[in-house]
Formats: C-alpha cells, sequence, structure tokens
C-alpha cells in the first residue's frame, strides 16, 4: 500500500439559534490551509484569519478571507509572514481598532532548533499588516492565553517556557511585551502547583480569572484550578475541579466565559489517558461558578468515545455553546470528529441531532475495572448506591453525596457487579463494574 498523502484544509461551521448549520472547507489547491479565527464585521459579512501553505510544516502567509453569510468566499488576501516555519500556535484578540496575533514559530530554523520562537503579527480594522516582529529567544515559548493590560499598553502572555534567565525551566511565565511587540520583561511564577494550558478572562478593572492544570504531588493525579488573581499571581485561594488519581485537563481554547460575573461557565475534559489514540473513554466536564467561584452545578457528558474538550462560549439565554473533538475507535481510523454541544442555564443540552451520542451522565464511575477502590463522582445533589452481583442480589449499600465519593471494593471477590445510583426524584442510574484481584 503505497503513501497517503495528507491536505490539511480549512473548515468553518456557521450554526443559527434552533440548531440549522452552513459549513465550508475551504480548499486552495494543493496547499494546506487552518482557518484559526472568524468575526462578524460592519457590513454582516465575515472575517476568517488562518494560515496557508505549501503543507502542514511549512506555513508561508497569513489567510484573510471575507465571507458572505452562506460562507463563499468573496475576498481572499495572503500576507506574506517572513521567516515563519510551521505555526504550532494561533492566538489572535481584538483590541480597540486592531487586532493581534501571536503564532507559535516551530521549525529547524527556530533557537534552539524544532523548539517554539514567538512570532507576533499586528492587523488594522481593515485586515491590513501594521507591523510583524519575530524573535528567536534562545529558548521555548508555548503561549496558550494573551491579555492586554488593564490600561491597553502591554501584551501579556501567559506562557510554559524558559527563557536565558531562568534556571529552571518550563515553569509557567508572564511574559510582558508593548503593542508594538516590543520584548519588556517575564515574570516567573514560582508556584509548582501550575501544570499549563493557562486560560484568563478579565473580571474586574485589577484582577482576572485564572484556569489551568493544577498537579501538586503525583503525576497521575492532575486537576483543574480556577482562581481570581491580579499580575502579582499570590493567590491562595482556588476552586479545585477534578478527583483523586484521575487526570484532568481545562479546555484546549476558550475554557473560561460568562457574560455575567455571577455565572462563570468552564470545560475540561475528565479521565485522560496519556494515549494519543486512547480506545479508552473520555468526558467532557462543563459546569458553572458563581461569583465566590462556588460550584453551581456541574456536568459529565460522554463515556461512549474519547473526547477533548476544547471552548465553551456563554450565551445570551444563559446557557453555553461548547466544542470538543471526538474520537470513537471502533469507528475511527485515527481521525478526530468535531462535536458540538448546546447547553440551557442548568448545563442541559437543549437538542440534538444525535441523541445516541455523548450521554448526559449523572455520574462517572471509576476506575473500571477497579481493584480495591471504587469512585463515583456525582452531579446530583445526593443518591444511594447500591452493588449489585451478576444476579441482582445486593452486596454493598453507600450514601454518596455531591461531587468526589470513595468506595472500598476490597471485600469483594473478582467478578462483573452493577451498581446502581437512585437520586432524590427516583432517577436511576446502572453502569456494569468489574473488581479484579
Amino acid at each position: 500500500m503505497g503513501d497517503i498523502e495528507l491536505v490539511l484544509q480549512g473548515m468553518i461551521w456557521k450554526i443559527g439559534p434552533t440548531g440549522d448549520t452552513i459549513s465550508k472547507v475551504i480548499v486552495f489547491g494543493d496547499s494546506a490551509s487552518v482557518i484559526c479565527y472568524v468575526t462578524q464585521i460592519e457590513n454582516g459579512n465575515y472575517k476568517a484569519v488562518g494560515w496557508i501553505g505549501s503543507d502542514i510544516n511549512e506555513a508561508h502567509n497569513l489567510l484573510v478571507l471575507e465571507l458572505d453569510a452562506s460562507l463563499n468566499i468573496l475576498s481572499r488576501k495572503d500576507i506574506e509572514l517572513p521567516g515563519i516555519q510551521a505555526v504550532t500556535t494561533f492566538i489572535m484578540k481584538k483590541h480597540l481598532q486592531s487586532y493581534y496575533l501571536f503564532l507559535g514559530n516551530y521549525g529547524l530554523q527556530s533557537n534552539p532548533p524544532n523548539l517554539n520562537d514567538p512570532y507576533f503579527v499586528k492587523l488594522n480594522s481593515n485586515f491590513d499588516t501594521v507591523c510583524t516582529r519575530r524573535y528567536s529567544i534562545n529558548g521555548n515559548q508555548q503561549c496558550h492565553e494573551m491579555l492586554f493590560s488593564p490600561d491597553g499598553s502591554q501584551l501579556w502572555l501567559l506562557s510554559e517556557a524558559y527563557f536565558p534567565e531562568l534556571v529552571t525551566g518550563c515553569l509557567v511565565q508572564l511574559v510582558i511585551y508593548d503593542t508594538l511587540f516590543n520584548y519588556e520583561r517575564v515574570k516567573t511564577l514560582n508556584r509548582t502547583d501550575m501544570m499549563g494550558l493557562s486560560k484568563a478572562k478579565w473580571i474586574t478593572d485589577s484582577t482576572f480569572l485564572l484556569a489551568y492544570n493544577y498537579r501538586k504531588y503525583r503525576s497521575t493525579q492532575q486537576n483543574i484550578a480556577i482562581a481570581e488573581t491580579d499580575s502579582s499571581f499570590l493567590f491562595t485561594d482556588y476552586t479545585l475541579i477534578g478527583a483523586q488519581d484521575t487526570i484532568d485537563y481545562i479546555g484546549f481554547g476558550n475554557a473560561l466565559d460568562f457574560n455575567s460575573p455571577d455565572s462563570i461557565h468552564y470545560v475540561g475534559t475528565k479521565n485522560i489517558i496519556p494515549d494519543f489514540w486512547s480506545p479508552h473513554p473520555f468526558w467532557i466536564r462543563v459546569g458553572m461558578l458563581n461569583r465566590q467561584l462556588e460550584p453551581v452545578y456541574e456536568r459529565f457528558y460522554g463515556g461512549d468515545a474519547r473526547y477533548w474538550a476544547f471552548s465553551i462560549l456563554s450565551t445570551r439565554d444563559g446557557g453555553a455553546f461548547v466544542s470538543a473533538s471526538r474520537y470513537d475507535h471502533n469507528q475511527h481510523s485515527n481521525y478526530n470528529d468535531v462535536f458540538f454541544m448546546k447547553l440551557n442555564n442548568q448545563g442541559l443540552v437543549t437538542m440534538s441531532s444525535h441523541p445516541d451520542l455523548c450521554p448526559l451522565l449523572p455520574a462517572v464511575v471509576y476506575p473500571n475495572p477497579a481493584k480495591e477502590m471504587l469512585f463515583v463522582d456525582l452531579s446530583w445533589g445526593k443518591a444511594n448506591c447500591l452493588i449489585n452481583n451478576i444476579t441482582g442480589k445486593q452486596l454493598m449499600q453507600v450514601n454518596l453525596r455531591n461531587g468526589k465519593n470513595s468506595i472500598n471494593v476490597a471485600n469483594l471477590p473478582p467478578g462483573i457487579y452493577f451498581i446502581v445510583l437512585k437520586g432524590r426524584q427516583n432517577e436511576v442510574f446502572t453502569q456494569k463494574i468489574i473488581i479484579q484481584q
């Protein structure tokens, strides 16, 4: 069998309030192209921005498209990016009448080779180039968030990076540039619990919400932490989302959003197994916090495939729109489907064209198979938990509360069992579990 040539193509979806969808594949011959940012402009059309190159490892130009309401291309503009290689990260933010882009510039010409150099582009309101700036930093800068300082004079990049100034590499840093991309300084955040994928959004004139992957001691346990802080990062209080002996990640894209600071949406991925094409199921965990960062609700969707949560967008009806990827090892040959969910103000799906996919689960039960301890993350307020053998005989009964619960199953003989959860409003959830020695 010959080699398969992969052509990377951009794709855009437009989803209406009632779920009606328009999708468009963006193809330019044999070129590789990716669309990373879409915004509506004053005339009602859309501007789509991404990159285009000869293949996935060579991104020569910035690609700017104007699209009509049906996503047809009205105009195309290619902006040369001198010295760009492969784009590993693309972050674009609007401030006043300008657009600011951070690109992770990866390749043999980076310093050192095959690490990420920062590459910046500034566009005006007509999407014309104002300036570009490329750095060779003798280090590695992987940026996951870009904020503007309160007075708008600086770009604040949250990065997992190392610079020559550091003795220890790969800590989270606040890297500061002015709005013409002149490097000013770097502040290393001496917090060993911050494991990266940092996301942030301003919530007051001087403080922002910060979400990040949290790990304190064990590599087999990572959680999601959400805190409110200023640029000092001297916070001590945070909300921890996760469970013992599991790996949970915050969403890779826009993982925090709110229209009102009393209703803060977040999205992440639960029960990650570090395997790129994992046959194990992952879950989308989506929730809401109040202004004090206390949980209002949390929902678990999935378990039927491997889901990676990407972004959440708060909607005007008090709900949220979630995007993720979905991989089913029984149906997919090393590729992902794109997956969207529209949730109401209680975190429940409002409509579904595929109700059998990504079911809402009142609880996530793990590990399965289990040996000594079984854990139940419960989204209900309370539940009565029964463990029955394969004939239906009840062997254990435990009362569970909302959140994380542990059940000692060390005295159960190896075999197949059923865990039955009964809620206060006669809800029933049943799942098969396996106990091993």
